[in-house]
C-alpha cells in the first residue's frame, strides 16, 4: 500500500461583503475517504461543510483543505476530490474536480488544497 500526496493551489475572492461564506468537499470516483477544513490555523471543520464566516473574517488568511481518499474499489483505481464554495444564494464556485489515479488497490491519496484569499 502506498500513499500520493497532491498539493494544489488557488484563490479565492469573496463575492460578497456581508454573507456567509461555505466550503463544501465531495470525494468522488465512488471511493471513499475523509477530510478536514482549515481557515489560517483553526480547524473549522472534519467531514462536514465548514462556515467561514464573511468576508472580513477570512481576510488575508488561506483555507486549507486537505482530502484523504482510500482506494477500495477494485474495479478502479480512480480518486476525485470537488471543492465547493457558496455565498448566500448564489450558485457555488467549483475547485476542481481533482483527480488522480491509485497505482494499486489500496492505496491511499492525499489531496491538499490551499485557497487564498485577497
Amino acid at each position: 500500500m502506498a500513499v500520493k500526496h497532491v498539493d494544489l493551489d488557488d484563490c479565492y475572492i469573496p463575492e460578497t461583503q456581508d454573507q456567509d461564506i461555505i466550503v463544501s468537499v465531495e470525494i468522488g470516483d465512488g471511493q471513499s475517504g475523509a477530510y478536514t477544513i482549515f481557515l489560517g490555523r483553526k480547524l473549522v471543520s472534519a467531514n462536514m461543510p465548514a462556515n467561514l464566516g464573511n468576508k472580513s473574517h477570512i481576510g488575508k488568511k488561506n483555507t486549507i483543505i486537505t482530502v484523504t481518499v482510500v482506494d477500495t474499489l477494485k474495479e478502479t483505481n480512480w480518486t476525485s476530490m470537488t471543492v465547493f464554495v457558496k455565498e448566500g444564494t448564489g450558485d457555488p464556485t467549483q475547485f476542481g474536480p481533482y483527480k488522480v489515479q491509485a497505482e494499486n488497490h489500496l492505496d491511499i491519496i492525499i489531496y491538499s488544497l490551499k485557497l487564498s484569499h485577497q
